[in-house]
């Protein structure tokens, strides 16, 4: 079922809103036909840094519902960006909208949904990837990798002076049964180019959304991260099961990350909404002789990205611990 909630976005901040001496603070009003994204390059250089900014806003629930005269207010406290938006008194009945959570996307029928990018920041892949090259250095030292910090890196692509570099970084070994079934990688942050020499490059790590690694493969070519729009579907006929998770210690939970042994050649695609459930199979318990087998319905996921033969999905309803093996259903 959908819910309205009061797109209240901020408005607090009109009255109560504060900023530490030590804060920089940039404020603009929107004039139609301005995004988040034009004002990301406007000022934090790329569009880039908007849903990068926006993955550490939670309470942004949905970064294109911006209109003329709403005020946005941009807070730089070292190395942390805050956006708070400002409505404008002239929307009127608009700032009182419906929107989709990610709890509310087993609700929704037929209908699409927007996912907050830091979902978007996850590739699934079956492969290493490689990228446009690799951080061969940290010259100040050390192997973890945040903003400010400066980079070496060895280089595929014929990079040049001020451009921009995507950082991608490998967090997990995705396995079934003790076999590899693909990597999970996450856009950590991005890089300016302040010299090339060659294949080799010094850059200046502009914005970190979590801390990278010597190692971490950069892109000069990677698809800007946006908002998942997902059109929701109920495919039938799929068992399929939940080979590994991403999120939990024990277990997976609502908005973890699990990946499924079944993908498109399955009938799985982006956007699919499936069922978990635990499998609980009696053995002569009927007159029949056939073993009875019931499923228990413990959560629902939607789809965000489907390979071959394999898929990797958000966690939108839990009513219990989601382990390895669980079962995931088709609608009935």
């Amino acid at each position: 079922m959908k819910k309205p909630i009061i797109f209240l976005m901020g408005l607090f901040v009109l009255f109560t809103f504060t900023v530490p001496s030590h804060a920089e603070e940039t404020i603009h009003t929107v004039v139609p036909g301005d995004t988040l994204w034009d004002i990301s390059i406007k000022y934090l250089s790329t569009p880039w840094q908007w849903p990068l900014v926006w993955a550490n806003n939670q309470d942004i629930t949905n970064p294109h519902l911006i209109y003329p005269g709403d005020i946005v207010v941009i807070t730089k406290d070292g190395e942390k960006t805050i956006i708070k938006i400002i409505p404008s008194p002239d929307r009127g009945g608009e700032s009182q909208m419906t929107i989709y959570t990610p709890e509310e996307a087993a609700a929704v029928k037929q209908k699409s949904i927007m996912v907050a990018p830091q979902y978007s920041t996850f590739i699934y892949s079956p492969n290493i990837l490689t990228g446009s090259g690799k951080i061969f250095k940290k010259i100040e030292g050390g192997d973890l990798i945040s903003e400010n910090d400066h980079i070496i890196l060895q280089t595929t692509s014929a990079l040049k002076k001020d451009q921009v570099i995507t950082i991608v970084s490998k967090v997990q070994d995705i396995t079934k049964d003790g076999e590899s079934a693909g990597y999970l990688y996450r856009i950590t942050g991005t890089a300016r180019v302040q010299e090339v020499q060659g294949d080799v490059v010094k850059a200046l790590v502009t914005y970190s959304l979590q801390e990278a690694r010597v190692g971490s493969v950069i892109f000069d070519d990677i698809a800007p991260i946006k908002p998942l729009a997902l059109t929701l579907s109920e495919p039938g006929s799929i068992l399929a099961s939940i080979i590994d998770y991403h999120g939990g210690i024990q277990g997976s939970s609502t908005n973890d990350l699990i990946f499924l042994d079944a993908g498109r050649n399955q009938g799985i695609d982006k956007g699919s909404l499936l069922n978990v459930a635990v499998k609980t199979q009696l053995d002569g318990a009927g007159t029949a002789g056939s073993p009875a087998v019931f499923y228990e319905p413990i959560g629902i996921v939607v789809v965000l990205q489907s390979l071959d033969n394999a898929s990797m999905a958000l966690v939108v309803e839990s009513k219990a611990l989601i382990e390895k093996g669980a079962v995931i259903k088709g609608k009935d």
